[in-house]
């Protein structure tokens, strides 16, 4: 539908930031906290270790973003060459989805990137339905770069046809007995992994000194030293990945004990 008014609409500063993360704006959220920790965010790293558009309304209202950074500032657990766009997320609200909206809004980061002499794009996708699913990418000409488990790593060839990248080495190791060690890496781009971050932080209260709580802002420094982008690790395992209940995160500490 080319007759929309919807426009898009690149972030240029605070006011722009505070109205990211549509995707939680959509239906009622649970979690009012985690997003604002994640628009602050938004707004303090704006142009550092985040850019992004946003599809708005005449009114205002954004109904669709589309976020990433260049790789020399992305926060991303890859090793890979400068000159290279990271996607880290996009979404078009339900509502809108089904006109053409998605593929507008990933044509303008596209043509910024050729703008711009980058190599390619890279976006690291999941095999999990309404999560950045592979095959979407795939159908835009994107190319397998990386696979492992439901990682999927995926390459857009824009002036270079292949492109040097790993994947770094997680360095958290697993670990036993008391007390039990609770790790955060927060970059807080996401409100539903920040969502359980914040219960985290309310339950390990519950257990005294029987749990020891450590929280790591996530800086290009703190990615070399851990070797991951983001996680709740409970002596040293990840089990936690986003929108548990409070149950779920205190039956897993009770799990590590």
């Amino acid at each position: 539908m080319n007759d929309t008014p919807i426009v898009i609409q690149r972030l240029q500063g605070a006011q722009d930031a505070q109205q990211a993360y549509c995707c939680m704006t959509e239906v009622s959220t649970p979690w009012p906290q985690s997003l604002c920790l994640c628009r602050d965010w938004v707004v303090e790293n704006l142009g550092k270790y985040i850019e992004g558009y946003h599809l708005q309304m005449p009114s205002g209202e954004v109904v669709g973003h589309l976020y990433y950074a260049p790789s020399e500032r992305a926060l991303f657990p890859y090793e890979v060459e400068p000159g290279v766009g990271v996607l880290y997320c996009e979404w078009v609200q339900q509502r809108h989805q089904g006109r053409g909206l998605g593929k507008r809004l990933f044509a303008a980061f596209a043509d910024s990137m050729r703008g711009a002499g980058a190599k390619g794009i890279l976006v690291e996708c999941t095999d999990v339905e309404g999560q950045m699913h592979y095959q979407r990418y795939l159908a835009r000409g994107f190319l397998m770069a990386y696979e492992a488990g439901h990682r999927k790593l995926l390459y857009l060839p824009l002036t270079q046809p292949q492109l040097s990248v790993r994947p770094m080495t997680p360095l958290i190791r697993a670990r036993q007995g008391a007390p039990v060690d609770i790790l955060i890496i927060s970059g807080y781009m996401c409100p539903y992994e920040a969502s359980t971050q914040v219960l985290v932080r309310e339950v390990a209260g519950e257990f005294g000194d029987r749990v020891t709580l450590r929280e790591v802002s996530l800086t290009p420094n703190t990615l070399r030293e851990y070797g991951v982008a983001k996680g709740i690790f409970i002596n040293g395992r990840q089990k936690l990945t986003g929108g548990e209940t409070e149950e779920q995160v205190r039956q897993a500490i009770l799990e590590a004990m």
